[in-house]
């Protein structure tokens, strides 16, 4: 075999085994430097919130609304609810609201000329009023 003078000759490799090994360990140490390698540290558990004082619930009874002639005339009829022995209500009144308590013949006017929003307000109000 003929050679032109321009090749080195292959060094031999002196230990195979132990050039793997230390190419593995130089990977794994590299990999762990890496900010991607490495896991997020442990966080602390997390501190529950201070618990809410609760409001001191007061003996208000729940209304139930009901339609007098229906719900599909509930715009044209209004609505009523029982409560404390009379009737409140809410009843339209040429395009505006009027909210009243009726006890014994006596009707109570608690809010007139005003939204639907606003009589159901004066109503619950009238309510939260007499309870206390």
């Amino acid at each position: 075999m003929t050679t032109s003078g321009n090749e080195t000759p292959a060094a031999p490799v002196a230990n195979l085994r132990q050039t793997r090994k230390e190419m593995t360990a130089a990977k794994a140490a590299s990999k762990a430097a890496h900010p991607a390698g490495k896991q997020a540290p442990a966080k602390a558990p997390a501190k529950k919130a201070p618990a809410k004082k609760q409001a001191a619930k007061t003996d208000t009874p729940k209304l139930r609304w009901q339609f007098p002639g229906g719900f599909a005339e509930r715009a044209t009829t209004g609505q009523t609810a029982s409560f404390d022995g009379g009737e409140l209500a809410r009843k339209p009144v040429d395009g505006k609201w009027k909210a009243t308590f009726t006890k014994g013949g006596t009707e109570t006017v608690l809010a007139e000329g005003v939204g639907a929003a606003k009589a159901y307000t004066a109503c619950v109000g009238y309510v939260k009023g007499q309870a206390a």
